[in-house]
Order: structure tokens, then C-alpha cells, then sequence
């Protein structure tokens, strides 16, 4: 028996997911005769699918990772502004409250 080994193609199933973000499994087009040769391209065909589900969920966490740092950073940013506009405004009451009440501060006419 000189068999020569064929290539199995590789197609996309049309069966739609219960979950609209699952890409459908790849399946065989042309199955093997042997039955140990049908599983191990299945099993292949399985670890394919196992890590392009696994890049997916990689790219998704370093999104959510982005996200979160974007966000932390802009709280920051805001806490920030927060507080120099807080003591700004504590400044200039503190200022004004000098002006009305200590006789010649700022007015040039000091002793």
C-alpha cells in the first residue's frame, strides 16, 4: 500500500453560535479513512481553534488593561485639577479676607 498522504482543506462551519462573539469551529472537508488519522486532524484542528480563541482573549485583556490605565490616569488628572483649583480658591478668600480686614495690605502704603 504506497499511499501518498493528502492535505485535508480546511473550511469554516456555517453553524451559528449561541454566543454572537464564538468563532464557529474549522472542520474537515475531506475526512481521512483511518480513524486515528480523522482524530488527529481533528485534535489539530481543535488546537488551531484553542489558540486563536486564546489571541482573542489576549488582545481583549490588553484592552481592558488600556482601558483601565486610560482611566486611571484621567481620575488622576481630575484629583489633581481638583485640589489646585481647591487651593486656589482657598488662596484668594484668604487674600481677600487680608484685603478687608488688614488695614494698608496691598495697598502700597505700608509703615
Amino acid at each position: 500500500m504506497d499511499r501518498k498522504k493528502k492535505a485535508a482543506p480546511i473550511t469554516k462551519s456555517k453553524v451559528s453560535s449561541l454566543w454572537s462573539w464564538a468563532e464557529p469551529e474549522t472542520v474537515l472537508t475531506v475526512l481521512p479513512r483511518s480513524k486515528s488519522a480523522r482524530l488527529a486532524k481533528q485534535a489539530e484542528l481543535a488546537n488551531v481553534d484553542a489558540e486563536r480563541a486564546l489571541a482573542r482573549a489576549y488582545r481583549a485583556e490588553l484592552l481592558r488593561a488600556k482601558s483601565i490605565a486610560e482611566a486611571m490616569f484621567k481620575s488622576g488628572k481630575a484629583l489633581r485639577l481638583t485640589f489646585a483649583s481647591s487651593f486656589r480658591t482657598s488662596l484668594l478668600y484668604t487674600e481677600l479676607a487680608r484685603r478687608r480686614f488688614e488695614p494698608g495690605y496691598r495697598s502700597g502704603t505700608d509703615q
